[in-house]
């Protein structure tokens, strides 16, 4: 089943005019392993230990953990401001809701779900060759990886003071388990600022989660070649002789 039919008419009821663009792109980068998802109705506080990192429009970057920020939400602390979601509210019908505190313009911000557990569910389209997600957010149904029912893309909803174009970039690609990944779950999400958020602006976006059982890349484990072997045993052998000798 769907997570929920009221995500539709909630984004469209709070997305108003948007003046810059917006797009997506995916990549399957480094890959992930999740034994399972262990839930598609993911809200802040379930993201808790997530990485997020962002950078400076005039050098230099920044980074934190995610956490409870009280109030009702949870997320980062960007100087006097923050990076937020609803402690309580599913992210499939909740908004994100970045307001810049750190006093200079921010150009980009990563979120790196592994070590909170959490995977980036984008919108699965059935139309695209190879089927993978696309920009149109909701994926028309197509659920995607078992469990994880439907997904949303990165969108730019309104609400937000900044009004430059964004272009987000999901990457990692995570399958369940020894199955290949079906192209709907991402282990992270870039958000790339045209020129930047100002100091004191804010930008509203919708991005779904689901919650995973996954910490970490699978361990990249190259198996030598048997002559590898050989060449390994002839030069132990050659040290036990050698010492030997010494001995004599």
């Amino acid at each position: 089943m769907r997570k929920s039919i009221s995500g539709v008419a909630l984004l469209l009821a709070t997305s108003g005019a948007i003046a810059g663009a917006q797009t997506n792109t995916f990549v399957a980068g480094t890959p992930f392993v999740s034994s399972a998802l262990t839930g598609f109705a993911t809200t802040g506080s379930q993201m808790t230990g997530m990485m997020v990192s962002w950078t400076f429009a005039t050098g230099g970057s920044s980074s934190a953990s995610w956490t409870d920020l009280t109030g009702g939400f949870h997320g980062v602390a960007i100087g006097t401001g923050y990076l937020r979601v609803s402690s309580t509210a599913t992210t499939f019908t909740a908004n994100w809701q970045l307001l810049n505190g750190a006093g200079q313009g921010i150009s980009s911000i990563r979120l790196n779900g592994a070590p909170g557990r959490t995977l980036f569910d984008c919108g699965l389209n059935t139309d695209v060759t190879p089927t993978g997600c696309d920009n149109t957010g909701n994926g028309n149904g197509a659920f995607g990886t078992a469990g994880s029912a439907d997904g949303w893309s990165l969108r730019t909803v309104g609400g937000g003071s900044y009004t430059g174009a964004v272009s987000a970039q999901y990457a990692n690609l995570v399958g369940l388990g020894a199955a290949a990944p079906v192209g709907d779950l991402f282990e992270q999400v870039t958000i790339n600022f045209d020129g930047s958020v100002g100091a004191g602006q804010s930008y509203t976006f919708r991005a779904d989660t689901d919650n995973s059982s996954f910490d970490a890349p699978p361990p990249n484990v190259v198996v030598p070649e048997p002559s590898t072997y050989a060449l390994l045993s002839m030069g132990l052998a050659a040290i036990i002789i050698a010492r030997r000798k010494r001995q004599v």
